[in-house]
């Protein structure tokens, strides 16, 4: 059974993952498109260049992330206040 600090980071990474991949999904159709239109290349090759672009992204997103939850760590610490969502 999850603990409800736990269920609510879950919801938190699973919405940012999700809005992360429909992000993605477009960009890369968009690059697939380009690639397949106005290049030779086969498609085996753009495949593994997409996969590598998204990898890419991926971790930069993930970097952010963690920025992001940081630095909110850190302004909530500095303002004294309590999160109203913790029981400690």
């Amino acid at each position: 059974m999850l603990m409800p600090k736990e269920s609510r980071d879950l919801r938190k990474t699973m919405k940012r993952l999700g809005i992360f991949l429909l992000i993605v999904f477009l960009f890369d159709v968009f690059i697939c498109f380009l690639f397949y239109r106005y290049t030779e290349l086969s498609g085996v090759l753009i495949g593994f260049i997409i996969i590598c672009i998204t990898a890419v992204l991926y971790l930069l997103f993930l970097l952010i992330c963690a920025k992001i939850d940081k630095k909110k760590k850190e302004r909530l610490e500095k303002s004294g206040k309590k999160d109203p969502f913790t029981k400690e």
